[in-house]
């Protein structure tokens, strides 16, 4: 808002200070043709052309220079030359986002350029928080854009998983891509790992689901023990049931499910299939067992109820009713306001016209104007252009991190990086500082899960036994601490 204002703000003052110096020349040629009661549309025309010459040229202009950046920093990237590529598309947003382009051509091309940003972030290896920063604020406005979603999901799973502040945008991205069956598998996992049952995650759970044979077999059994532990007993939890169960999963608890699914879901034509599935599987025990192995399931929840009609609303007539009472605030308030405007315009070019001191006044006036606007236009510029370029050589200079404390304790390593989350999630809800890293023995790659941090040893043992014998942690040992 503050840069559209600025832009705006400009192009009037340019318009006014050249307009009234043109005023000044055209208005007596004018005025013995026309009259006086006509001067004012020569000028008004004048102004407007002038706004709009000078809107045409800063758009032409600035987007000329981020056109060339961004050509820059395309033949860079192709080159391998990453940071001067970085610098060009900072050079570039640098001018995107000064009040050299007006907030309509920013509007449509904005997007194009914050995508080909995002495109090159993805493609680094060495990313960094404020790499980070732009992506999720670029999803956040174009969840809709599939290549940059899908990529940036694959890359945070494989980097720990999504974050807690991550999870709004998780939903977004879902939304946005119900037909992307990667994005809606990473979702699910991710919330299955979390033990979500909200309506995003049973939305993101079906919509996999739904798959058919695509689904693999391991988010199948997740689902069904997730149900079970909120037990639930409905026509689609059934369903989960009877494929987790075909797949040699628990018997035990799955059949327990299925005599809930039975006992509480009200038999149609569209469960039919269903039901006759689970029969076959409870075949041979009795009402009585079927009732106790039930028990503390929740039954489906009832319909809603329908919402009676509002009354209807006649727009026509709001409409018509708005527009006479703008019409009578006008008349009544703004209209007699601008002939006095007017009227006071006419006496002003009236003393102009036969006083030449005033005159001169005037265009000495309009001219150290004119000059103090344009070189405050062009300080402003240089100073949005070079401001990126010092932030840039400040951040290129090294801050040393500093590790207060040196150990740490390992209490699991695992070869498969999806144990660790897991594991990981399940400290973090204890409210334990739980995070897991990398490491490389005898061609293997461990994924270590690792709490806290720790100035000396002792402390280390003496936090690592007390988790123990809570019984929250069945073994552990002091190890070297490393940034997560």
């Amino acid at each position: 808002m503050t840069q559209t204002l600025k832009h705006f703000a400009a192009r009037i003052w340019v318009s006014v200070l050249m307009g009234g110096l043109i005023s000044l020349w055209l208005l007596p040629h004018v005025q013995s043709r026309i009259g006086l009661q006509w001067t004012l549309l020569p000028v008004g025309a004048i102004g407007v052309l002038i706004f709009w010459a000078v809107g045409w040229l800063s758009n032409h202009w600035a987007m000329g220079a981020v056109n060339r950046l961004a050509r820059e920093a395309g033949t860079c990237e192709r080159d391998g030359m990453y940071p001067e590529a970085e610098n060009a598309f900072r050079g570039a947003v640098a001018v995107f986002d000064s009040f050299l382009i007006s907030p309509f051509v920013k509007q449509k091309k904005s997007t194009i350029l914050a995508a080909r940003i995002a495109r090159f972030y993805l493609a680094r290896v060495d990313k960094h928080s404020e790499t980070e920063r732009f992506l999720v604020s670029y999803l956040y406005d174009h969840p809709e854009d599939e290549e940059v979603a899908e990529n940036w999901m694959t890359q945070i799973e494989s980097h720990g998983g999504l974050k807690e502040e991550h999870q709004e945008l998780a939903s977004r991205i879902g939304n946005a891509q119900t037909e992307n069956k990667n994005i809606q598998l990473g979702l699910a996992r991710y919330y299955l790992m979390l033990e979500r049952t909200d309506f995003t995650a049973l939305q993101t759970y079906r919509r996999v689901f739904d798959q058919k044979d695509q689904v693999p077999p391991k988010f199948i059994e997740d689902l069904a023990l997730l149900f079970l532990r909120e037990r639930r007993a409905d026509e689609w939890a059934l369903n989960v049931y009877l494929q987790a169960i075909e797949q040699g999963g628990d018997r035990s608890k799955l059949l327990r499910g299925l005599a809930a699914c039975i006992r509480w879901t009200r038999a149609t034509e569209r469960n039919k299939g269903l039901r006759q599935r689970a029969y076959e599987y409870l075949e041979g025990i009795d009402e009585l067992q079927l009732k106790r192995m039930s028990s503390g399931f929740k039954p489906p929840a009832p319909p809603p109820i329908p919402v009676k009609s509002r009354r209807k609303i006649d727009i026509g007539a709001s409409v018509s009713d708005a527009i006479r009472t703008l019409v009578k605030g006008f008349r009544s308030g703004i209209y007699p306001t601008v002939i006095w405007l007017i009227q006071q315009l006419a006496s002003f070019v009236d003393l102009l016209k036969r006083s030449r001191k005033a005159r001169r006044a005037l265009a000495s006036a309009v001219l150290a104007g004119l000059t103090a606007g344009v070189a405050l236009l062009m300080i402003n510029t240089v100073g949005y252009l070079t401001k990126t370029e010092t932030a840039l050589e400040q951040k290129a200079k090294p801050k040393a991190v500093m590790v207060t404390d040196p150990f740490t304790i390992q209490v699991a390593a695992y070869l498969k990086p999806e144990h660790a989350y897991r594991y990981v999630a399940q400290l973090k809800k204890q409210g334990l500082d739980a995070y897991w890293t990398q490491a490389v023995s005898v061609n293997k790659k461990w994924y270590q899960v690792r709490i806290s941090h720790f100035a000396d040893k002792q402390s280390a043992r003496q936090y690592g036994e007390s988790l123990k014998a809570k019984g929250i942690i069945e073994d552990f040992y002091v190890a070297n601490y490393q940034r997560p």
